[in-house]
């Protein structure tokens, strides 16, 4: 039974200080997402900070590009196969407002009072830019068409992606850093010998956080509630911040870009 109680108490702590680090790649995938506003206020969570903004404004980015290639490469395809030239036209429509638009996150200051507001406005617009070039090439191709393009892209994949992908990852890392540091102050911890092993990636972020769990689980009863009521205040604060943002943007009639 004993057993028992201290697994759940360190599944509490695991689910508590979660949300004081983000999980590597997290925001980057490029596909359509459902609930548009619950996933956004999650990501704009860590945009409290510069480095949280330039993460989530790269994942942004990363996640445009990918798209962009893929449109291109697709417009390439169509030409190959002596498409309708007013077909062709109007995806290239759709592919220099893509464009643009990469141009203008990839010009975002992170450290801009105006960031939070200019990802979540670019991020609606990427997802709408997106979603009218794949419903355009659903009306000029079949099913079967549909999957061996999408198989032939799959297979291209972009150098300069990588690379973004791979300074994504090496922010994050450093924002996590960040964050378990202040997870160490707040647990009154001086030996991080364990943080800079995650940094260096000898160790991930899920034993990291665990490692801190074994700390607090051998604090008194009154310690860990003290740390429990303080992360839980700021997780409140931090999602209350996030839905009164995301709030406001609606009640003023934002989220159409800078082209709406």
């Amino acid at each position: 039974m004993k057993k028992i109680w201290t697994i759940l108490i360190l599944l509490m702590m695991l689910i508590s200080i979660s949300s004081y680090a983000i999980a590597d790649d997290a925001g980057e995938d490029e596909e359509e997402q459902g609930d548009v506003d619950s996933e956004t206020q999650k990501e704009i969570g860590i945009m409290n900070t510069p480095l949280g903004a330039e993460i989530r404004l790269l994942q942004l980015k990363k996640a445009l590009l990918i798209n962009i290639l893929k449109a291109n490469m697709t417009i390439e395809v169509l030409k190959g196969l002596e498409f309708d030239e007013e077909n062709l036209t109007a995806l290239e429509e759709i592919l220099d407002q893509m464009k643009e638009l990469f141009e203008v996150i990839n010009t975002t200051d992170p450290s801009s009072e105006d960031s939070v507001q200019a990802f979540v406005e670019n991020k609606s617009l990427a997802k709408n830019l997106t979603k009218e070039f794949r419903d355009a090439i659903r009306d000029l191709l079949d099913d079967e068409d549909l999957i061996a393009l999408r198989e032939q892209i799959k297979a291209m994949i972009s150098e300069e992606v990588q690379n973004i992908g791979k300074y994504i990852h090496s922010r994050i890392r450093q924002f996590n850093r960040n964050q378990l540091y202040r997870l160490y102050g707040l647990i009154g911890e001086t030996d991080n010998s364990f943080i800079e092993q995650y940094l260096n990636g000898d160790v991930t972020l899920g034993l990291a956080k665990l490692q801190i769990c074994k700390i607090i689980n051998n604090m008194t009863k009154d310690r860990r509630y003290l740390i429990f009521s303080e992360i839980k205040e700021e997780n409140i604060k931090k999602k209350i911040n996030a839905e009164a943002f995301i709030d406001e943007m609606h009640n003023k009639g934002k989220g159409k870009g800078k082209w709406g």
